[in-house]
Protein backbone atom coordinates (compact mmCIF):
# COMPACT_ATOMS: atom_id res chain seq x y z
CA UNK A 1 0.00 0.00 0.00
CA UNK A 2 1.05 3.32 -0.36
CA UNK A 3 1.11 4.14 3.36
CA UNK A 4 -2.36 4.86 3.97
CA UNK A 5 -4.65 2.08 5.60
CA UNK A 6 -7.44 0.74 3.71
CA UNK A 7 -10.43 0.46 6.31
CA UNK A 8 -12.64 -2.81 5.60
CA UNK A 9 -16.24 -3.15 6.81
CA UNK A 10 -18.10 -5.96 6.74
CA UNK A 11 -21.56 -7.28 7.36
CA UNK A 12 -22.97 -10.25 7.99
CA UNK A 13 -24.20 -11.84 4.93
CA UNK A 14 -22.99 -12.50 1.34
CA UNK A 15 -21.88 -8.90 0.12
CA UNK A 16 -19.48 -6.45 1.31
CA UNK A 17 -19.53 -2.88 1.85
CA UNK A 18 -16.69 -1.07 -0.36
CA UNK A 19 -14.13 0.76 1.41
CA UNK A 20 -14.85 4.66 1.40
CA UNK A 21 -18.17 3.38 2.64
CA UNK A 22 -18.85 3.55 6.79
CA UNK A 23 -21.93 1.24 7.68
CA UNK A 24 -24.62 2.57 8.93
CA UNK A 25 -25.20 1.08 12.08
CA UNK A 26 -22.74 0.47 14.88
CA UNK A 27 -21.93 -3.08 16.99
CA UNK A 28 -24.40 -3.13 19.80
CA UNK A 29 -21.37 -4.79 22.38
CA UNK A 30 -18.22 -3.85 21.92
CA UNK A 31 -14.13 -3.75 23.94
CA UNK A 32 -12.89 -0.50 23.13
CA UNK A 33 -9.52 -0.27 21.48
CA UNK A 34 -6.42 -2.62 23.26
CA UNK A 35 -4.22 0.15 22.84
CA UNK A 36 -6.42 2.36 25.18
CA UNK A 37 -7.79 1.61 28.70
CA UNK A 38 -11.31 0.91 27.89
CA UNK A 39 -12.35 0.90 31.55
CA UNK A 40 -13.22 -2.94 31.14
CA UNK A 41 -13.23 -5.36 34.22
CA UNK A 42 -13.61 -9.37 34.40
CA UNK A 43 -17.16 -9.82 35.08
CA UNK A 44 -17.61 -12.86 37.62
CA UNK A 45 -20.26 -14.97 36.32
CA UNK A 46 -21.11 -15.74 39.69
CA UNK A 47 -22.05 -12.60 40.68
CA UNK A 48 -24.33 -12.15 37.09
CA UNK A 49 -26.08 -15.56 37.51
CA UNK A 50 -26.08 -16.98 40.71
CA UNK A 51 -28.44 -15.60 43.66
CA UNK A 52 -28.14 -17.99 46.05
CA UNK A 53 -24.72 -19.78 45.86
CA UNK A 54 -25.35 -22.65 47.94
CA UNK A 55 -28.21 -23.42 46.24
CA UNK A 56 -27.41 -23.41 42.67
CA UNK A 57 -26.44 -26.07 40.54
CA UNK A 58 -25.73 -26.77 36.72
CA UNK A 59 -27.17 -29.40 35.38
CA UNK A 60 -27.44 -30.51 30.92
CA UNK A 61 -30.25 -31.13 29.47
CA UNK A 62 -31.40 -34.54 27.62
CA UNK A 63 -33.83 -34.88 25.21
CA UNK A 64 -36.15 -31.94 23.43
CA UNK A 65 -39.31 -31.84 25.39
CA UNK A 66 -38.73 -28.02 26.21
CA UNK A 67 -37.71 -27.12 23.11
CA UNK A 68 -40.35 -24.54 22.14
CA UNK A 69 -38.83 -22.72 25.90
CA UNK A 70 -35.20 -22.28 24.59
CA UNK A 71 -34.13 -25.65 26.04
CA UNK A 72 -32.50 -28.21 23.83
CA UNK A 73 -30.72 -31.06 24.04
CA UNK A 74 -26.76 -30.19 25.34
CA UNK A 75 -28.13 -26.95 26.77
CA UNK A 76 -26.71 -26.18 30.53
CA UNK A 77 -29.20 -24.91 32.75
CA UNK A 78 -28.73 -23.12 36.12
CA UNK A 79 -31.20 -24.30 39.09
CA UNK A 80 -31.66 -22.67 41.68
CA UNK A 81 -33.22 -24.56 44.78
CA UNK A 82 -33.84 -21.49 46.65
CA UNK A 83 -36.22 -19.89 44.44
CA UNK A 84 -39.68 -21.24 45.30
CA UNK A 85 -41.43 -22.85 42.35
CA UNK A 86 -44.76 -21.16 40.86
CA UNK A 87 -46.67 -21.21 38.44
CA UNK A 88 -45.20 -20.78 34.78
CA UNK A 89 -41.99 -21.82 36.27
CA UNK A 90 -39.66 -24.45 34.33
CA UNK A 91 -38.60 -26.60 37.60
CA UNK A 92 -36.74 -29.52 37.90
CA UNK A 93 -38.61 -32.23 39.25
CA UNK A 94 -37.84 -35.74 40.53
CA UNK A 95 -40.45 -38.01 39.44
CA UNK A 96 -39.92 -41.74 39.96
CA UNK A 97 -36.23 -41.18 40.76
CA UNK A 98 -35.75 -39.74 37.38
CA UNK A 99 -34.98 -35.81 36.85
CA UNK A 100 -37.52 -34.13 34.60
CA UNK A 101 -37.11 -30.81 33.03
CA UNK A 102 -41.29 -28.84 32.62
CA UNK A 103 -42.82 -26.32 32.85
CA UNK A 104 -45.21 -26.29 36.39
CA UNK A 105 -48.56 -25.88 36.13
CA UNK A 106 -50.49 -25.31 39.50
CA UNK A 107 -54.08 -24.95 39.51
CA UNK A 108 -55.11 -24.62 42.92
CA UNK A 109 -53.93 -27.66 44.71
CA UNK A 110 -53.29 -29.47 41.42
CA UNK A 111 -49.97 -29.98 40.05
CA UNK A 112 -48.73 -30.29 36.54
CA UNK A 113 -45.88 -30.78 34.54
CA UNK A 114 -45.84 -29.71 31.07
CA UNK A 115 -43.66 -30.26 28.22
CA UNK A 116 -44.05 -27.41 25.16
CA UNK A 117 -43.85 -30.53 22.92
CA UNK A 118 -47.50 -31.37 22.43
CA UNK A 119 -46.50 -34.92 21.63
CA UNK A 120 -45.46 -35.55 25.00
CA UNK A 121 -47.67 -36.09 27.70
CA UNK A 122 -48.15 -33.61 30.85
CA UNK A 123 -46.99 -35.27 33.92
CA UNK A 124 -49.95 -35.09 37.16
CA UNK A 125 -48.53 -36.53 40.31
CA UNK A 126 -50.18 -39.72 41.53
CA UNK A 127 -50.73 -40.34 45.52
CA UNK A 128 -47.91 -42.77 46.42
CA UNK A 129 -45.61 -41.57 43.35
CA UNK A 130 -42.79 -40.48 44.32
CA UNK A 131 -42.49 -36.55 43.28
CA UNK A 132 -40.65 -33.60 44.26
CA UNK A 133 -40.24 -30.13 43.36
CA UNK A 134 -36.06 -30.09 43.11
CA UNK A 135 -35.21 -26.45 41.66
CA UNK A 136 -36.35 -23.62 39.59
CA UNK A 137 -34.51 -22.82 36.04
CA UNK A 138 -32.71 -19.69 36.31
CA UNK A 139 -30.43 -19.56 32.94
CA UNK A 140 -30.02 -21.54 30.06
CA UNK A 141 -26.59 -21.49 28.61
CA UNK A 142 -26.24 -22.67 24.86
CA UNK A 143 -22.74 -24.22 22.77
CA UNK A 144 -22.52 -22.23 19.41
CA UNK A 145 -20.80 -24.17 16.82
CA UNK A 146 -17.27 -22.92 16.02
Amino acid sequence: MDGQSVVQYARVGKETLAPKHVPRTSVAISFGSPASDSGITRLDLNDIFIKNQQATFLMRVAGDSMRDAGLDDGDIVLVDRAVAPAHGHVVIAVVESEFICRHLAREGNTLSLCATDPAVADIHPREGQEFQLWGVVTTVMKSLPV
